[in-house]
């Protein structure tokens, strides 16, 4: 699968121990798989992120969206 660019905020949710969800300026929510560590101190904050959606969208246990592994996040 090829890489995306996202860009949104991230918000932390008290859903299966904790998420973090990229939430678009369209509404549209993903659930980022990555370091829980850069994920944690960017939560609140606008960013780009790059990485790949999971194969059929990827939904977890959360069932909080599609889920999108993230390479490189970057604060804007």
């Amino acid at each position: 699968m090829s890489a995306r660019t996202l860009r949104g905020r991230i918000e932390r949710r008290d859903l299966e121990g904790g998420i973090f969800q990229l939430v678009t300026s369209g509404g549209e929510r993903y659930t980022l798989l990555g370091s829980a560590s850069e994920l944690s101190a960017a939560a609140g904050s606008e960013v780009e992120v790059t990485g790949t959606l999971d194969a059929g969208g990827g939904i977890g246990f959360a069932m909080a969206g599609p889920q999108f592994r993230v390479r490189t996040l970057k604060k804007l």
